[in-house]
């Protein structure tokens, strides 16, 4: 049996009475076991650094999930916008950015939604709304806690992009979770997609083999489009040929 390729995710922390539980979402695993992909979950513990060497030379590919905000000491948020921010993970973060680092010294695919793909962009050099609504004084909504799942806004899709590949559209209506949002995008990064007020709700590193940040979450919405799904499989198409590459050296 064809062994299959690791992808590292790393786990969501949160506390359940007493304890804290780590986990990642089942239909982010479910999507890499049915992609052909080993998820390998790395949790956020004392102890997960001095153990990223390891887990990081089984990588064929990253793929950087929702959680909580980003630490705003990563991007020298101003002390006006420290009064939006929500709960942190400073140890998440510091885990992920240096799976980012070692996923782009060896040209590995990188898949970031949600807060994934903020940290990514902040990992390379760019900013983020402590909380968009308030701060571009937006009258679109990003998140709708009585509709959580059920709530969509439009966005539109830049002609040419991978997005206008995979989804064969110029807009769509996509889901949102989140009140965080990206600021100013890393110079490396070539944006795919805006919201109405202009958030960037996708972008893409033209220069590597597969790096794509978006902020809504294809893998809740695979019944609407099937660009969604098509949004993974080219992911698990890039993590594979990482794969058939080190079988043949």
């Amino acid at each position: 049996m064809r062994r299959r390729p690791a992808v590292l995710v790393v786990t969501h922390r949160e506390l359940r009475k007493t304890r804290y539980i780590d986990y990642v979402g089942e239909l982010h695993l479910n999507l890499l076991m049915t992609l052909g992909i080993l998820p390998v979950m790395v949790p956020v513990v004392d102890g997960t650094l001095a153990c990223l060497r390891q887990y990081s030379d089984s990588m064929a590919g990253l793929l950087l999930v929702e959680g909580e905000d980003v630490a705003p000491a990563r991007y020298r948020a101003a002390k006006s916008d420290l009064k939006y921010v929500e709960a942190t993970h400073p140890l998440r973060d510091e885990i992920e950015v240096r799976l980012i680092r070692a996923a782009f010294r060896r040209d590995l695919p990188v898949l970031a939604i949600c807060r994934g793909s903020q940290l990514l962009n902040v990992a390379c050099g760019g900013s983020l709304y402590t909380d968009v609504q308030k701060q571009k004084r937006s009258t679109l909504r990003h998140i709708d806690q009585e509709h959580y799942d059920t709530y969509r806004h439009p966005i539109s899709i830049v002609p040419g992009s991978l997005l206008d590949t995979w989804f064969g559209r110029r807009r769509l209506t996509v889901n949102s979770y989140h009140h965080q949002g990206i600021r100013q995008l890393a110079s490396r990064f070539a944006p795919m997609a805006h919201a109405p007020d202009g958030l960037v709700e996708a972008y893409v590193d033209p220069a590597a083999r597969f790096v794509v940040g978006l902020q809504f979450h294809p893998e809740r919405m695979l019944g609407e489009y099937r660009g969604n799904r098509r949004v993974w499989q080219a992911f698990g198409s890039a993590v594979q040929e990482v794969a058939q590459r080190k079988t043949m050296f």
